[in-house]
């Protein structure tokens, strides 16, 4: 799964708003079916009476009626949409803030999510940097802590007018370790 939202998210929204449309038109209808007298007349001219009255009227009732139910359902629209994009805007705030902590080089990636979040496999992938990162950062450590007690080996060595062997083996560890820590830069670089 790549950096994705959960399964199915764009396809409940869809409907959910389908769903609010699809009700305020079928309310129009009902009212509109209501807003019709039930009987014309006995007659042709009676009929044809009640259809000018109808007439000059029919536009106002249905643009009323319309604005009666589309007045509902945009806000329920909005409301819907407002709830699934907070699933998205507090988990994208969040990551920003772990983000700006791994910047820092507060590398514990330990990042909380509700239950209903989206974007969680950003967050796991964001934890798999800072721990990947922190790996290298100790590696990086432990390299250095090397070369320092080796450098120190090699001062001792030379005070002591040691043999050549000795203080080639010393230097090969350090080149040994400077190696790691090129390796360990390298691998945080990509």
């Amino acid at each position: 799964m790549g950096l994705t939202t959960r399964e199915n998210y764009r396809l409940f929204l869809y409907l959910k708003t389908f769903g609010i449309i699809a009700l305020g038109a079928l309310l129009a209808g009902w009212g509109i079916f209501w807003l019709f007298p039930a009987e014309l007349g006995e007659n042709y001219s009676t009929i044809m009476a009640s259809m000018r009255g109808i007439r000059k009227v029919l536009y106002w009732k249905v643009a009323l009626l319309y604005a009666a139910v589309g007045l509902p359902c945009i806000p329920a629209i909005v409301a819907l949409h407002l709830f699934y994009s907070h699933r998205i805007a507090g988990p994208i705030y969040r990551l920003g803030v772990e983000a700006g902590k791994i910047s820092q080089g507060y590398l514990c990636g330990n990042i909380k999510f509700r239950a209903k979040d989206n974007l969680t496999d950003m967050a796991d992938s964001l934890c798999r940097v800072a721990t990947h990162y922190q790996d290298s950062i100790n590696a990086i450590r432990k390299s250095l802590a090397a070369i320092e007690s080796q450098s120190q080996r090699v001062v001792n060595l030379s005070q002591q007018d040691k043999d050549e062997p000795e203080l080639r083996q010393a230097s090969e560890e350090i080149a040994s370790n400077i190696k790691n820590i090129e390796h360990s830069l390298m691998a945080i670089r990509t």
